[in-house]
């Protein structure tokens, strides 16, 4: 099985539960590129996902690089 990572950002918005990850659909060979693709575009990310959201967004708490598997656990344990 090939693993794969996705930028995926903890956004803070004005709706319950509150945060959750989100993540791009872009997939990256190994968690060092996609870290490197997320120094070097954060503040894109940052903006895209502020134009996404709109009026919902509070903001981003954190960027990591995770398998999609990840995501779905993390969200689950938030309560979505």
């Amino acid at each position: 099985m090939v693993t794969v990572y996705f930028i995926t950002a903890l956004v803070m918005l004005n709706v319950q539960p509150s945060t959750g990850w989100v993540q791009y659909t872009v997939p990256y060979k190994n968690k060092e590129l996609c870290e490197e693709v997320i120094k070097i575009n954060k503040e894109n990310i940052f903006l895209g996902l502020k134009d996404y959201f709109k009026s919902k967004f509070i903001t981003i708490q954190k960027f990591k690089c995770m398998t999609y598997e990840q995501a779905v656990k993390r969200n689950t344990e938030l309560g979505h």
